[in-house]
């Protein structure tokens, strides 16, 4: 590359923060849903739909095309494939979460990041003066924005997810962590002998009764509010931690972990499921690297490497010689039986 390709590309980087911001105004005015038509629509038929003057909109619309998310053909603006993602009304949408992570309230944790950095505190604490699990306590709107950007997470990798889990007949699986049952009665669907239990706190579960209702399986899945720090369900046979892990410090993990050496049941599985990231740098983990630099500014947690998991296990006492674990795209489900 040329000096001025590599300047180009420093700046392009620098405005990244523009695209997430562009992205989110596109969400509110609902652009990525009025463009969601077979033919595309004029620049005339955008504005007027989302009630913006022709000038700033195509200001927008041309950030949306360089962020590859929108194309035009013919004086008409379609949705390209990853702009799909954003429709909120789709199957495998992203909208939701692209709403949460760039709304003010997560987008103002940035602005600590020095802080972060030299401390290790949150920015959102340093911002909030509560921890991000507290403040979605007081705020229900919050609350349910985050539920349902998780629920979008939870349902883009439940599929591959439940490849990667074998149940045997009649299995009785507990969700720690397991938010508005997304992933469980997706498991259960294709388990049709297992039931289930949902376990998280009680603004994690908020969502899982309406989910839970409106799946095939609600009548082999139940759902129980708790803390996991301090006390899980004892009547399972398989245990899941999907996603959950990364949300905390070592020292919290190592809690969590540590109630599951002392109360899963023996000869009882615990699963582990997460996007661990490599030992050495790989571009191809690439979003990895992002949710890690995003949960030590959110939450204080951290994107893990298998090695880092098994220090945790070993130091909560859970047996790991017999440790395996299975791949499917980004997530790797860690996988090991308690002491009989």
């Amino acid at each position: 590359m040329t000096a001025l390709e590599d300047r180009d590309s420093v700046i392009q980087l620098i405005g990244g923060y523009i695209v997430s911001n562009a992205i989110r105004a596109a969400g509110d005015f609902g652009i990525f849903s009025l463009l969601d038509v077979d033919d595309g629509l004029t620049l005339t038929e955008v504005a007027l739909g989302a009630r913006i003057d022709e000038a700033h909109l195509i200001r927008l619309l041309r950030t949306l095309q360089q962020a590859h998310l929108v194309e035009e053909a013919g004086n008409r603006f379609h949705l390209t494939s990853p702009g799909r993602l954003l429709v909120p009304e789709r199957e495998g949408t992203l909208a939701n979460f692209a709403r949460n992570f760039t709304s003010p309230l997560f987008q103002r944790s940035w602005d600590s990041l020095e802080e972060t950095l030299r401390t290790g505190t949150p920015g959102f604490f340093l911002v909030n003066q509560q921890s991000i699990y507290d403040y979605f306590a007081e705020d229900d709107a919050a609350n349910a924005l985050f539920n349902g950007a998780m629920q979008e997470e939870a349902a883009a990798t439940a599929t591959a997810a439940t490849t990667i889990i074998t149940l045997a007949e009649n299995e009785r699986v507990i969700d720690l962590g397991g938010g508005d049952g997304t992933f469980l009665t997706k498991l259960l669907q294709a388990n049709p002998t297992a039931t289930g239990t949902v376990f998280d706190s009680p603004a994690g579960i908020a969502n899982a009764p309406s989910v839970i209702d409106r799946s095939s399986v609600a009548n082999r899945c139940d759902f129980q509010a708790g803390d996991f720090f301090t006390a899980i369900p004892r009547n399972g046979t398989t245990y899941i931690l999907k996603s959950v892990l990364q949300d905390w410090d070592d020292e919290r993990a190592y809690q969590i972990l540590r109630t599951c050496a002392e109360q899963v049941p023996a000869g009882a599985r615990l699963i582990i499921i997460g996007n661990f990231i490599p030992d050495d740098f790989d571009r191809n983990a690439a979003v990895g690297y992002l949710t890690d630099m995003c949960m030590l500014v959110i939450s204080g947690g951290r994107e893990r490497t298998l090695d880092d998991l098994r220090r945790l296990l070993d130091r909560a006492g859970l047996p790991t010689a017999s440790l395996s674990h299975r791949r499917v795209g980004p997530l790797t489900a860690v996988e090991l039986t308690s002491a009989p």
